[in-house]
């Protein structure tokens, strides 16, 4: 006998309650725990198949689907809780080497013009892994309904689907493990809870595809044909009584024609009643309810490498599963795409894949052909069907102005501009805007500052502004992007960071979402030499709030903010964010998608998890516009120049804790070092209210 199925489940079931099964011929003998006999009022003793010629002989149970021990064991199993947190173990065998290491991620990770390198040795860690389970109950019909085990393996970090092979070996390994199960290393890391919500709404994706894929095959063939049986029999019924109804009122008598026509009015209705219980009972739906959630911590060996074209370098970061024998998946950091389904290119600017770069060089936007070019977001480009035009409603006050617009067209990646942004083109920035021969930021600002501008100008250049930045972010087009952000700015630092999903990050928005609407509303102010517009954005799961600072004069985004209030100079702390929003300011970030120097390299391990992104932006932006100039080779360390910067440009930020000796420790150099540097870094910055980065 080989037990499968139905009856496997419920042999399992009763093994795991304290029961014992052994085989005779093609039937089971089952010792039923005393619990269970209670519960199901089954005899001490029983013998169980799944077969039903067998099942003919007397005291053999057959478990077929449906039986009432298998609903009764699925629901106690489903009742129980069955989450926790997994430790896998080290395998016994000598790890891979560096060597071997790269030949496998040159195997598994091709690079087209380019190639992998290792640019340091591998090193032991953990990675993550969610393993999510649901019961999937599949209506195909009111008569018809289905029961499926779903399972799917996550990758937190990247927040893709395992491997098949690759989940079947961790499967195999969490059978064997007890919850909390130590590692074998000390001083395990701690599980990284905070990084689980993005995990888990992928894994929640994943299954809702499968089931929706899986309910259409079940709902077609047999099903679909009665049902079109069904409904062909009701409308050739109905058609027949309403002719006979016709040609029974041509022939009445006036005065009883009146009461055919009010009988063939009935019927119509009721065909249309019947019709819609009969796409009702056909409609075919799912239900899924989770039963099972672990978080795997896998040993891993973490390989630094560097993608090589020419003289340019890209460095990423693989990570070896050392139970499972295989790399953990790689997401583009241009489109979020897997690897392994979209190869890596190396291309002149950045690493991408070879959907976003045929996307960016081609102008077209996501989920298009790339030899289709999307139109540019000019005056001239077509609006899209069905953007709503935004309107402006009359304003509370006579200091701010408030607009909700609808940008259903910014939401989906591919999609033209919003129709109010058309209006809103960027003004190139002239020569004097360059970086060489820009006067001192803080007098050329208070010299060239723009003629203030009414309440009702300032909001309706605000809106423009706003909608045409977040339809270029949802369009895919990075270049695009770069153009509409002021050279030098915490905005420009972002998409430089993070390409087209710099935005997205800056306001703490879930990886894979798309704005669907936004509000809108600049407040009139003269705090700063910027402007301030603000609102929410709304991507149908969940909503966002925004700042973008932009110069009146040019129009340019400045800085890119997740608040609901207007910033100045001050940052208010991204602690206060509600939600997951909060969580993602400090950690799970993505890992950058530039060259990073010695000095930003610091900032970004540093600043983050002290201080948030709003303030990592404002430092990598006030380091990178004067990194490129004299005064610096040879001259302090990266980590005392990192520290002073962070230092300055928190203390203009009116940061909690920033202090002299607070950010030396963080960085680990001494507070003399960085008051010495200061100076000299203020007379190249010379940062006030009106720059403070």
């Amino acid at each position: 006998m080989t037990a499968d199925g139905g009856l496997a489940f419920w042999l399992s079931y009763v093994e795991s309650r304290g029961g014992l099964w052994e085989r005779s011929g093609d039937t089971a003998l089952v010792m039923v725990p005393p619990h269970l006999q209670r519960t199901c009022e089954l005899p001490e003793e029983l013998a169980v198949t799944d077969r039903a010629d067998v099942a003919r002989e007397d005291g053999v149970i057959l478990l077929g689907a449906g039986h009432p021990l298998l609903m009764t064991a699925a629901e106690d199993v489903l009742s129980a809780e069955d989450a926790g947190v997994l430790r896998l173990p080290a395998p016994a065998a000598q790890p891979p080497g560096d060597a071997r290491l790269l030949d496998r991620a040159r195997e598994t990770f091709p690079v087209d013009h380019g190639r992998v390198d290792a640019s340091g040795p591998a090193e032991h860690s953990q990675r993550q892994v969610l393993r999510v389970g649901a019961l999937v109950t599949y209506t195909a019909s009111a008569d018809d309904r289905f029961y499926e085990r779903a399972e799917c393996w996550v990758d937190v970090p990247s927040r893709l689907r395992l491997p098949g092979q690759i989940a079947e070996r961790l499967r195999r390994l969490a059978a064997d493990s007890s919850p909390g199960a130590a590692d074998g290393s000390r001083g395990a890391a701690a599980p990284d809870i905070a990084s689980l919500p993005p995990a888990l709404a992928a894994a929640h994706q994943l299954l809702e595809e499968a089931a929706v894929g899986r309910c259409r095959e079940l709902a077609g063939g047999s099903v679909r044909t009665a049902a079109d049986t069904e409904r062909a029999r009701a409308e050739k019924y109905y058609a027949e009584a309403l002719a006979s109804l016709a040609r029974r009122r041509a022939t009445a008598d006036p005065d009883r024609q009146a009461l055919q026509a009010a009988r063939m009015d009935s019927l119509q209705a009721e065909e249309k009643r019947r019709i819609a219980e009969i796409d009702e009972k056909y409609a075919h739906r799912h239900e899924m309810r989770p039963y099972r959630l672990h978080l795997l911590q896998v040993p891993t060996l973490r390989l630094p490498v560097d993608v090589l074209r020419g003289t340019r370098r890209y460095p990423l970061v693989l990570e070896w599963l050392l139970p499972a024998d295989g790399f953990a998946p790689l997401r583009c950091r241009g489109c979020g795409a897997d690897s392994r389904q979209w190869p890596l290119v190396a291309a002149k600017t950045h690493l991408g894949c070879a959907r976003c770069l045929a996307r960016t060089d081609t102008g077209a936007p996501a989920g298009t052909d790339a030899g289709k070019p999307a139109p540019p977001p000019s005056s001239s480009a077509p609006a899209a069907r069905g953007a709503a035009e935004s309107r402006s409603p009359r304003p509370a006050s006579g200091s701010a102005q408030g607009t909700a617009v609808s940008a259903g067209d910014a939401a989906p990646a591919g999609t033209p501009p919003l129709r109010r942004a058309e209006r809103a083109a960027p003004a190139k920035p002239g020569p004097g805007a360059s970086r060489a021969t820009a006067p001192a930021p803080a007098r050329a600002a208070r010299a060239d500052r723009p003629r203030p501008l009414s309440p009702q100008v300032l909001n309706r250049t605000g809106e423009k502004v706003a909608m045409e930045f977040w339809s270029v972010t949802g369009q895919g087009n990075v270049r695009a992007l770069r153009r509409l952000c002021a050279p030098d700015s915490p905005a420009a630092a972002a998409v430089r960071l993070h390409g087209i999903l710099g935005p997205a990050t800056a306001i703490g928005m879930a990886p894979g979402e798309r704005p669907e609407s936004l509000t809108s509303v600049t407040p009139a102010s003269g705090v700063s030499n910027l402007a301030g517009t603000c609102g929410v954005l709304d991507t149908g799961r969940s909503r966002y709030s925004y700042v973008l600072r932009w110069q009146p004069g040019t129009r340019l985004v400045a800085e890119i903010l997740p608040f609901g209030t207007w910033g100045s100079a001050r940052l208010p702390s991204p602690r206060g964010l509600p939600g997951p929003a909060s969580a993602r300011m400090f950690g799970g970030l993505p890992e950058p998608g530039c060259d990073l120097d010695p000095v930003a390299i610091r900032l970004w391990r540093k600043v983050p998890p002290a201080h948030g992104l709003p303030l990592t932006l404002r430092c990598l932006a006030a380091w990178w516009r004067i990194s490129d100039g004299p005064g610096f080779a040879g001259g302090p360390r990266p980590s005392v120049l990192a520290a002073a910067i962070h230092r300055m440009i928190g203390y203009r930020a009116g940061e909690a804790g920033i202090t002299h000796d607070a950010i030396a420790d963080l960085h680990q150099v001494t507070a003399s070092e960085t008051r010495a540097v200061t100076s000299a870094l203020q007379a190249r910055l010379r940062l006030s209210s009106d720059q403070p980065w």
